[in-house]
Protein backbone atom coordinates (compact mmCIF):
# COMPACT_ATOMS: atom_id res chain seq x y z
CA UNK A 1 0.00 0.00 0.00
CA UNK A 2 2.81 2.35 0.97
CA UNK A 3 4.27 2.00 -2.33
CA UNK A 4 1.34 2.32 -4.02
CA UNK A 5 0.99 5.85 -2.72
CA UNK A 6 4.98 6.57 -3.14
CA UNK A 7 4.39 5.42 -7.01
CA UNK A 8 1.04 7.87 -6.88
CA UNK A 9 2.65 10.90 -5.26
CA UNK A 10 5.60 10.59 -7.95
CA UNK A 11 3.67 10.29 -11.11
CA UNK A 12 1.76 13.58 -9.45
CA UNK A 13 4.41 15.06 -9.09
CA UNK A 14 6.18 14.41 -12.83
CA UNK A 15 2.80 15.73 -14.25
CA UNK A 16 2.41 18.90 -12.46
CA UNK A 17 6.18 19.50 -13.38
CA UNK A 18 4.82 18.38 -17.11
CA UNK A 19 2.43 20.92 -16.76
CA UNK A 20 4.42 23.83 -15.47
CA UNK A 21 6.80 22.75 -18.48
CA UNK A 22 4.40 23.07 -21.15
CA UNK A 23 2.94 26.09 -19.58
CA UNK A 24 5.97 27.60 -20.55
CA UNK A 25 6.75 26.46 -23.81
CA UNK A 26 2.93 27.81 -24.85
CA UNK A 27 4.08 30.88 -23.67
CA UNK A 28 7.30 30.93 -25.52
CA UNK A 29 5.23 29.77 -28.34
CA UNK A 30 3.78 33.68 -28.21
CA UNK A 31 7.27 36.25 -29.14
CA UNK A 32 6.74 39.82 -28.62
CA UNK A 33 5.90 41.52 -32.11
CA UNK A 34 7.78 44.61 -32.75
CA UNK A 35 5.90 48.01 -34.64
CA UNK A 36 7.38 48.09 -37.98
CA UNK A 37 7.66 51.82 -39.08
CA UNK A 38 6.76 51.88 -42.64
CA UNK A 39 6.18 55.59 -43.45
CA UNK A 40 8.40 58.34 -40.96
CA UNK A 41 5.65 60.56 -39.69
CA UNK A 42 5.28 64.21 -40.92
CA UNK A 43 4.28 67.30 -38.73
CA UNK A 44 1.77 67.91 -41.24
CA UNK A 45 0.16 63.84 -40.72
CA UNK A 46 -2.75 65.11 -38.03
CA UNK A 47 -5.60 62.60 -39.30
CA UNK A 48 -4.22 59.31 -38.49
CA UNK A 49 -6.71 56.17 -39.25
CA UNK A 50 -6.14 53.01 -37.41
CA UNK A 51 -7.33 49.40 -39.05
CA UNK A 52 -7.09 45.81 -39.19
CA UNK A 53 -5.80 43.80 -42.08
CA UNK A 54 -4.40 40.35 -42.67
CA UNK A 55 -3.36 40.60 -39.09
CA UNK A 56 -2.36 43.34 -38.55
CA UNK A 57 -3.10 46.33 -37.04
CA UNK A 58 -1.55 49.49 -39.42
CA UNK A 59 -2.06 52.99 -39.34
CA UNK A 60 -2.80 55.41 -42.39
CA UNK A 61 -2.37 59.12 -42.61
CA UNK A 62 -5.07 60.99 -44.91
CA UNK A 63 -2.84 63.99 -45.03
CA UNK A 64 0.05 61.49 -46.42
CA UNK A 65 -1.82 59.23 -48.35
CA UNK A 66 0.38 56.31 -46.83
CA UNK A 67 0.89 54.30 -43.94
CA UNK A 68 2.81 54.94 -41.23
CA UNK A 69 3.17 51.56 -39.46
CA UNK A 70 1.89 48.35 -38.38
CA UNK A 71 1.90 45.57 -35.95
CA UNK A 72 1.05 41.97 -35.87
CA UNK A 73 -2.01 41.10 -33.63
CA UNK A 74 -2.57 37.71 -35.02
CA UNK A 75 -5.74 37.67 -36.28
CA UNK A 76 -8.21 39.88 -37.91
CA UNK A 77 -10.25 40.92 -34.83
CA UNK A 78 -13.69 42.62 -35.27
CA UNK A 79 -13.28 45.33 -32.71
CA UNK A 80 -10.10 45.40 -30.98
CA UNK A 81 -9.02 49.24 -30.59
CA UNK A 82 -9.86 52.49 -29.45
CA UNK A 83 -8.40 55.58 -29.82
CA UNK A 84 -8.05 58.27 -27.20
CA UNK A 85 -6.09 61.88 -27.14
CA UNK A 86 -3.28 60.46 -29.90
CA UNK A 87 -3.14 56.94 -27.58
CA UNK A 88 -4.05 53.40 -29.30
CA UNK A 89 -5.28 51.24 -27.18
CA UNK A 90 -5.58 47.59 -28.84
CA UNK A 91 -5.73 43.71 -27.77
CA UNK A 92 -4.46 41.08 -30.07
CA UNK A 93 -5.12 37.28 -30.32
CA UNK A 94 -2.90 36.38 -27.06
CA UNK A 95 -4.65 38.28 -24.50
CA UNK A 96 -2.34 41.09 -24.43
CA UNK A 97 -3.40 44.57 -23.68
CA UNK A 98 -1.20 47.47 -25.37
CA UNK A 99 -1.11 51.56 -25.60
CA UNK A 100 0.76 52.75 -28.07
CA UNK A 101 1.22 56.48 -29.34
CA UNK A 102 -0.13 56.60 -33.07
CA UNK A 103 1.72 58.87 -34.45
CA UNK A 104 5.05 57.15 -33.80
CA UNK A 105 4.03 54.10 -33.02
CA UNK A 106 5.92 54.06 -29.61
CA UNK A 107 4.50 50.92 -27.47
CA UNK A 108 3.49 52.81 -23.90
CA UNK A 109 2.89 49.91 -22.09
CA UNK A 110 2.10 46.37 -22.64
CA UNK A 111 -0.24 44.13 -20.50
CA UNK A 112 -0.87 40.00 -20.52
CA UNK A 113 -4.57 39.24 -19.45
CA UNK A 114 -5.63 35.86 -18.37
CA UNK A 115 -8.91 35.65 -20.09
CA UNK A 116 -10.11 36.05 -24.12
CA UNK A 117 -10.95 39.82 -24.67
CA UNK A 118 -14.14 40.23 -26.60
CA UNK A 119 -15.23 43.21 -28.11
CA UNK A 120 -14.77 46.92 -28.46
CA UNK A 121 -12.80 48.16 -25.25
CA UNK A 122 -14.02 51.42 -24.06
CA UNK A 123 -12.82 54.76 -21.70
CA UNK A 124 -14.05 56.19 -18.51
CA UNK A 125 -11.74 59.30 -17.27
CA UNK A 126 -8.26 57.83 -16.86
CA UNK A 127 -9.29 53.94 -17.27
CA UNK A 128 -9.54 51.89 -19.92
CA UNK A 129 -12.05 49.10 -19.96
CA UNK A 130 -12.21 45.86 -21.29
CA UNK A 131 -14.39 42.58 -21.50
CA UNK A 132 -13.24 38.90 -21.24
CA UNK A 133 -15.39 35.85 -22.80
CA UNK A 134 -15.54 34.66 -18.89
CA UNK A 135 -16.93 37.70 -18.00
CA UNK A 136 -13.85 39.23 -15.97
CA UNK A 137 -14.05 43.24 -16.73
CA UNK A 138 -10.43 44.78 -16.31
CA UNK A 139 -10.43 48.43 -15.43
CA UNK A 140 -6.82 49.59 -16.17
CA UNK A 141 -5.21 53.04 -15.69
CA UNK A 142 -4.45 54.46 -18.97
CA UNK A 143 -1.30 56.07 -17.66
CA UNK A 144 0.87 53.01 -16.21
CA UNK A 145 -1.06 49.78 -17.59
CA UNK A 146 -1.62 48.79 -13.94
CA UNK A 147 -5.22 46.58 -13.56
CA UNK A 148 -7.24 48.83 -10.72
CA UNK A 149 -10.04 46.54 -10.85
CA UNK A 150 -11.96 43.38 -11.60
CA UNK A 151 -15.22 43.17 -11.85
CA UNK A 152 -16.26 39.47 -11.65
CA UNK A 153 -19.44 37.91 -12.38
CA UNK A 154 -20.70 34.43 -13.62
CA UNK A 155 -21.38 34.28 -17.11
CA UNK A 156 -19.89 34.44 -20.96
CA UNK A 157 -19.61 38.30 -22.52
CA UNK A 158 -20.03 38.49 -26.52
CA UNK A 159 -19.29 41.91 -26.20
CA UNK A 160 -17.46 45.27 -24.94
CA UNK A 161 -19.05 46.82 -22.16
CA UNK A 162 -20.46 50.85 -22.22
CA UNK A 163 -20.12 53.94 -20.39
CA UNK A 164 -23.19 56.03 -19.76
CA UNK A 165 -22.60 58.75 -16.89
CA UNK A 166 -21.19 56.94 -14.43
CA UNK A 167 -22.77 53.67 -15.11
CA UNK A 168 -20.88 50.75 -16.73
CA UNK A 169 -23.14 48.62 -18.63
CA UNK A 170 -22.39 45.19 -19.51
CA UNK A 171 -24.40 42.90 -21.94
CA UNK A 172 -23.80 39.12 -21.18
CA UNK A 173 -24.21 36.07 -23.41
CA UNK A 174 -27.40 34.59 -21.66
CA UNK A 175 -29.65 37.75 -21.82
CA UNK A 176 -28.57 39.74 -18.57
CA UNK A 177 -28.13 42.88 -18.87
CA UNK A 178 -25.92 44.92 -15.83
CA UNK A 179 -24.99 48.37 -14.90
CA UNK A 180 -22.61 48.59 -12.26
CA UNK A 181 -21.59 51.99 -10.72
CA UNK A 182 -17.95 52.71 -11.73
CA UNK A 183 -17.64 54.37 -8.13
CA UNK A 184 -18.64 51.96 -5.93
CA UNK A 185 -18.43 48.80 -8.16
CA UNK A 186 -21.86 47.94 -7.17
CA UNK A 187 -24.83 46.58 -9.13
CA UNK A 188 -27.36 49.43 -9.86
CA UNK A 189 -29.93 47.67 -12.16
CA UNK A 190 -30.31 44.29 -14.08
CA UNK A 191 -32.50 43.04 -16.75
CA UNK A 192 -33.14 40.07 -18.25
CA UNK A 193 -33.78 39.29 -21.88
CA UNK A 194 -35.26 36.12 -23.46
CA UNK A 195 -32.50 35.69 -25.52
CA UNK A 196 -28.48 35.70 -26.45
CA UNK A 197 -26.99 38.58 -26.51
CA UNK A 198 -24.33 38.51 -29.13
CA UNK A 199 -23.91 41.81 -30.26
CA UNK A 200 -23.02 45.50 -28.38
CA UNK A 201 -25.97 47.47 -27.45
CA UNK A 202 -26.29 51.18 -28.55
CA UNK A 203 -26.48 54.13 -26.20
CA UNK A 204 -28.04 57.24 -27.76
CA UNK A 205 -29.87 59.71 -25.72
CA UNK A 206 -30.30 58.15 -22.71
CA UNK A 207 -31.78 55.14 -23.87
CA UNK A 208 -30.62 52.06 -23.89
CA UNK A 209 -31.08 49.66 -27.12
CA UNK A 210 -30.49 45.97 -27.39
CA UNK A 211 -30.58 43.32 -30.11
CA UNK A 212 -31.39 39.63 -28.71
CA UNK A 213 -32.01 35.77 -29.79
CA UNK A 214 -35.55 35.76 -29.04
CA UNK A 215 -36.34 37.40 -31.99
CA UNK A 216 -37.05 40.66 -29.58
CA UNK A 217 -35.42 44.39 -29.74
CA UNK A 218 -35.90 45.93 -26.50
CA UNK A 219 -35.17 49.79 -25.05
CA UNK A 220 -34.31 51.03 -21.73
CA UNK A 221 -34.10 54.02 -19.47
CA UNK A 222 -30.35 54.02 -19.21
CA UNK A 223 -30.25 55.45 -16.05
CA UNK A 224 -32.46 52.92 -13.89
CA UNK A 225 -33.04 49.96 -16.64
CA UNK A 226 -36.60 50.26 -16.80
CA UNK A 227 -37.96 49.07 -20.42
CA UNK A 228 -39.98 51.28 -22.62
CA UNK A 229 -40.78 49.74 -24.81
CA UNK A 230 -40.10 45.71 -26.49
CA UNK A 231 -40.63 44.74 -30.22
CA UNK A 232 -40.79 41.49 -31.83
CA UNK A 233 -39.00 41.32 -35.07
CA UNK A 234 -39.85 37.52 -35.82
CA UNK A 235 -36.29 37.18 -36.14
CA UNK A 236 -32.59 36.59 -34.11
CA UNK A 237 -30.82 39.75 -33.79
CA UNK A 238 -27.17 38.97 -34.81
CA UNK A 239 -25.86 41.65 -36.58
CA UNK A 240 -24.98 45.29 -35.35
CA UNK A 241 -27.97 47.61 -35.71
CA UNK A 242 -28.29 51.39 -36.91
CA UNK A 243 -29.89 54.16 -34.24
CA UNK A 244 -31.55 57.37 -35.90
CA UNK A 245 -33.63 59.68 -34.05
CA UNK A 246 -37.11 58.62 -35.11
CA UNK A 247 -36.16 54.65 -36.72
CA UNK A 248 -33.96 51.90 -35.49
CA UNK A 249 -32.87 49.99 -38.73
CA UNK A 250 -32.18 46.58 -38.36
CA UNK A 251 -30.57 44.18 -40.93
CA UNK A 252 -30.68 39.75 -41.11
CA UNK A 253 -29.70 37.12 -43.42
CA UNK A 254 -31.25 36.65 -46.90
CA UNK A 255 -30.75 39.96 -47.44
CA UNK A 256 -33.53 41.32 -44.69
CA UNK A 257 -33.50 45.02 -43.67
CA UNK A 258 -36.14 45.74 -41.27
CA UNK A 259 -37.17 49.35 -39.53
CA UNK A 260 -38.82 49.88 -36.04
CA UNK A 261 -40.08 53.16 -35.10
CA UNK A 262 -38.43 54.73 -32.22
CA UNK A 263 -41.28 55.88 -30.22
CA UNK A 264 -42.87 52.73 -30.07
CA UNK A 265 -41.17 49.85 -31.67
CA UNK A 266 -43.88 49.22 -34.70
CA UNK A 267 -42.26 48.15 -37.43
CA UNK A 268 -42.34 50.82 -40.37
CA UNK A 269 -41.00 49.19 -43.38
CA UNK A 270 -39.26 46.18 -44.47
CA UNK A 271 -37.16 45.50 -47.58
CA UNK A 272 -35.44 42.55 -49.00
CA UNK A 273 -32.55 42.34 -51.26
CA UNK A 274 -32.35 39.24 -53.16
CA UNK A 275 -28.47 37.64 -53.04
CA UNK A 276 -27.44 39.73 -50.58
CA UNK A 277 -26.04 38.97 -46.85
CA UNK A 278 -25.87 41.63 -44.56
CA UNK A 279 -22.94 41.45 -42.20
CA UNK A 280 -20.30 44.35 -42.52
CA UNK A 281 -21.88 45.93 -45.64
CA UNK A 282 -23.48 48.82 -44.31
CA UNK A 283 -23.20 52.35 -42.13
CA UNK A 284 -24.93 55.31 -41.10
CA UNK A 285 -25.23 58.09 -42.77
CA UNK A 286 -26.40 62.41 -42.06
CA UNK A 287 -30.15 61.12 -42.02
CA UNK A 288 -29.35 57.97 -44.18
CA UNK A 289 -27.52 54.85 -44.38
CA UNK A 290 -25.64 53.21 -46.58
CA UNK A 291 -25.19 49.27 -48.02
CA UNK A 292 -23.38 47.49 -50.40
CA UNK A 293 -25.80 44.89 -52.80
CA UNK A 294 -23.06 44.70 -53.78
CA UNK A 295 -23.08 48.73 -55.62
CA UNK A 296 -23.48 50.74 -52.91
CA UNK A 297 -26.70 52.98 -52.63
CA UNK A 298 -27.91 55.43 -49.84
CA UNK A 299 -31.45 54.59 -48.22
CA UNK A 300 -33.66 57.07 -46.27
CA UNK A 301 -34.78 55.46 -42.95
CA UNK A 302 -38.40 56.88 -43.13
CA UNK A 303 -39.32 55.05 -45.53
CA UNK A 304 -36.72 52.66 -46.68
CA UNK A 305 -36.55 54.71 -50.42
CA UNK A 306 -33.60 54.96 -52.45
CA UNK A 307 -31.66 58.14 -51.73
CA UNK A 308 -28.93 57.97 -54.49
CA UNK A 309 -27.18 55.28 -56.33
CA UNK A 310 -23.41 56.05 -56.01
CA UNK A 311 -21.88 54.81 -59.27
CA UNK A 312 -25.24 57.31 -60.73
CA UNK A 313 -24.42 60.00 -58.41
CA UNK A 314 -20.38 59.65 -59.68
CA UNK A 315 -20.87 59.62 -63.10
CA UNK A 316 -22.58 62.48 -62.98
CA UNK A 317 -20.65 64.53 -60.73
CA UNK A 318 -17.98 63.28 -63.88
CA UNK A 319 -19.91 64.61 -66.73
CA UNK A 320 -20.63 68.06 -64.49
CA UNK A 321 -16.80 68.22 -64.56
CA UNK A 322 -16.15 67.44 -68.33
CA UNK A 323 -18.55 70.06 -69.01
CA UNK A 324 -17.60 73.18 -66.86
CA UNK A 325 -13.83 72.19 -68.09
CA UNK A 326 -15.37 72.71 -71.67
CA UNK A 327 -17.37 75.63 -71.04
CA UNK A 328 -14.68 77.25 -68.87
CA UNK A 329 -11.97 76.66 -71.56
CA UNK A 330 -9.94 74.55 -69.61
CA UNK A 331 -7.09 72.37 -71.49
CA UNK A 332 -9.06 69.23 -72.49
CA UNK A 333 -8.28 66.12 -71.08
CA UNK A 334 -6.60 63.19 -73.03
CA UNK A 335 -7.61 59.70 -72.69
CA UNK A 336 -5.80 59.05 -70.66
CA UNK A 337 -6.05 61.96 -67.66
CA UNK A 338 -10.10 61.21 -68.10
CA UNK A 339 -9.20 57.38 -67.74
CA UNK A 340 -6.85 58.47 -64.65
CA UNK A 341 -9.88 60.98 -62.98
CA UNK A 342 -12.10 57.66 -63.04
CA UNK A 343 -10.03 55.46 -61.58
CA UNK A 344 -8.69 58.35 -58.60
CA UNK A 345 -11.52 60.41 -57.95
CA UNK A 346 -15.06 59.43 -59.81
CA UNK A 347 -14.50 56.01 -58.96
CA UNK A 348 -16.72 53.87 -58.13
CA UNK A 349 -16.93 50.80 -55.02
CA UNK A 350 -18.72 47.10 -55.20
CA UNK A 351 -16.54 45.37 -52.99
CA UNK A 352 -17.43 44.63 -49.27
CA UNK A 353 -16.03 45.74 -46.24
CA UNK A 354 -13.63 43.07 -44.16
CA UNK A 355 -14.90 44.29 -41.07
CA UNK A 356 -17.39 46.33 -39.67
CA UNK A 357 -16.58 50.64 -41.34
CA UNK A 358 -15.02 52.51 -38.44
CA UNK A 359 -15.39 56.28 -38.46
CA UNK A 360 -13.29 59.76 -37.43
CA UNK A 361 -14.55 62.79 -36.25
CA UNK A 362 -18.50 63.43 -37.54
CA UNK A 363 -17.18 63.31 -41.08
CA UNK A 364 -15.41 60.02 -41.82
CA UNK A 365 -15.98 56.68 -42.50
CA UNK A 366 -13.71 54.21 -43.43
CA UNK A 367 -12.76 50.61 -44.19
CA UNK A 368 -10.92 47.93 -46.03
CA UNK A 369 -12.50 46.10 -49.06
CA UNK A 370 -12.22 42.39 -49.81
CA UNK A 371 -10.24 43.74 -53.02
CA UNK A 372 -7.51 44.73 -50.68
CA UNK A 373 -8.26 48.75 -50.74
CA UNK A 374 -8.76 50.90 -47.93
CA UNK A 375 -11.75 53.44 -48.64
CA UNK A 376 -11.92 56.55 -47.03
CA UNK A 377 -15.84 58.52 -46.89
CA UNK A 378 -16.74 61.92 -46.40
CA UNK A 379 -20.06 61.36 -44.67
CA UNK A 380 -20.50 65.82 -45.30
CA UNK A 381 -20.06 65.46 -49.02
CA UNK A 382 -21.33 61.68 -49.53
CA UNK A 383 -18.77 60.83 -51.53
CA UNK A 384 -15.20 59.12 -51.34
CA UNK A 385 -11.79 61.17 -51.01
CA UNK A 386 -9.51 57.88 -51.88
CA UNK A 387 -8.79 54.33 -52.20
CA UNK A 388 -5.61 53.26 -51.39
CA UNK A 389 -4.01 49.92 -52.71
CA UNK A 390 -2.94 47.61 -49.50
CA UNK A 391 0.57 45.23 -50.41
Amino acid sequence: MKHTLKILYILGFFIAFCFQLGAQEVTDLFPDFPVEILNEPREADETILPFVFNGYIYTFSLEGESLLWRMFIGGDLTNPFIVEGGTLYLYDVYNRVYSIDMRSGIILWKLELRSVVKGKPCTHHNSLILATQKGIIYVINRRTGRIIYEYKAEGEVNSGPSIYEDLMIVAYKNGRVVAYDTSSKEIQWEFFCNGIINIKPVIKDGYLFIGAWDDTFYVLHADDGTPLWASYVGDNISRDFIVFDEEIVLFFSRGEILCLNGGDGEIKWVKYYQGVEFNYNYYQGRGKFLIFIPDLIALDPEDGSTVFDYRERTFFFYKEMLFENMIEGKVRLNEEERARLLAEKYFTVNSYPLLPPLSIGVDLIYFVADNSYLYIYNLKEDFFLLKYKLS
